[in-house]
């Protein structure tokens, strides 16, 4: 596995592909294709894959058939955190509370969303 301390910047289409690697793991490339959300061609998944295992995201870790199958080397939680932390790096000064004020903010919060945000808040308080 990949060190959970790195710091893990994905493209678009780079996480597009992560999504179905963490859901399918192991899958090949012909299963990836048509899970993802848009249609992108087979030879932009098959590079997109190699980027992947060039940055140590994924490996290969088997065969079946003539396809290579591909598992995932990080987990989604550490990306996800990962990559929120970068979005605040760039965007928000390294402020995570401006980052998820600006997100909250957000009109289009559903009410289940929001009741969630405020249970994480009150689990937080007991800890203190």
């Amino acid at each position: 596995m990949k060190d959970q301390s790195e710091t893990f910047v994905l493209t678009a289409a780079e996480a597009e592909v992560m999504n179905v690697i963490w859901d399918l793991t192991p899958t090949s490339v012909t299963e990836i294709v048509p899970r993802l959300p848009r249609e992108l061609a087979y030879t932009t998944v098959m590079t997109t894959v190699r980027i992947l295992e060039n940055k140590g995201f994924i490996e290969q870790c088997g065969k079946r058939g003539r396809a290579f199958l591909y598992r995932a080397m990080v987990d989604r939680n550490s990306a996800q955190g990962s990559m929120s932390q970068e979005v605040a790096n760039r965007l928000f000064g390294g402020s995570v509370i401006s980052l998820v004020l600006n997100l909250v903010r957000d009109e289009n919060i559903s009410a289940d969303d929001l009741l969630e945000v405020k249970q994480l808040i009150e689990e937080l308080e007991a800890r203190k």
